[in-house]
């Protein structure tokens, strides 16, 4: 399926796409108040394992923790806002922008790389990834812990995911 064929995250014709920025921990329920009030959302998880005691615990959480994405009617965000949960409504300056980051992220989602986590947007090269599950891809080359990796950005939030991608799988964009 190519990132335009994807059914959520698409443009709609009375809605807009937003960043909700949340309470602290509130991600689930904002999603969940979003899918009763039949508002296309998105919820970006990987799994992350714990060890205790001998056991693996996996969870899945948000890769951008106090964030969800909504398509917004005019006037909607109070709705959502009665469940407490969600602390301001980001409109983005550039929706169709905000979806082709979303679909980015939405292709490492299903791809289930590994992933680190950058708290700021950092320039860097940009490039395009030429093989593996990411092809098409563009993002920016960082330095993180001594190793060159792929920065996908969400710009409307100011936040991004690092992803380690072969350096003989990317290109000048």
């Amino acid at each position: 399926m190519s990132d335009e064929e994807h059914p959520l995250l698409q443009p709609h014709q009375d809605r807009r796409w937003c960043a909700l920025h949340t309470r602290a921990r509130h991600e689930k329920k904002v999603a969940a108040a979003c899918q009763a009030l039949l508002v296309p959302a998105y919820l970006p998880l990987h799994i992350s394992r714990t060890f205790s005691g001998g056991k693996v615990n996996t969870f899945h959480v948000p890769m951008f923790a106090g964030y969800v994405f909504a398509a917004l009617l005019p006037g909607q965000v109070s709705d959502i806002k009665r469940t407490n949960s969600v602390a301001q409504k980001i409109d983005a300056e550039d929706e169709a922008g905000l979806l082709r980051d979303l679909r980015g992220i939405h292709r490492v989602e299903l791809a289930k790389l590994e992933l680190e986590f950058s708290p700021t947007f950092r320039r860097g090269q940009r490039v395009l990834v030429i093989a593996g599950p990411l092809a098409g891809l563009v993002g920016t080359v960082v330095r993180h812990k001594n190793r060159s990796r792929l920065q996908l950005a969400v710009e409307a939030i100011h936040q991004a995911i690092l992803v380690e991608v072969a350096a003989d799988a990317l290109a000048p964009a």
